[in-house]
């Protein structure tokens, strides 16, 4: 029984973990949502493991060309 309590309570803390830290994302560019959504926690992991050339790959495919040259100017 306690591992139910355990399981629930760290599935809301990652709903709200999504909620709070996606939301903005999504408000922004809901169309670009999913990509943001699946490509920088891969990325971010991929870096950290040391394929920092594969994690700027990622980066690009998530974020899109188009935005990084946008806030570059």
């Amino acid at each position: 029984m306690t591992e139910f309590i355990i399981i629930a309570v760290l599935i809301i803390l990652f709903g709200g973990f999504l909620y709070w830290a996606y939301l903005p994302d999504y408000r922004r560019n809901p169309k670009e949502f999913w990509r943001t959504l699946i490509g920088m926690p891969i990325g971010m992991l991929l870096g950290g493991i040391g394929f920092n050339e594969l994690n700027e790959q990622i980066k690009k495919w998530a974020v899109g060309e188009k935005n990084r040259q946008q806030n570059e100017k």
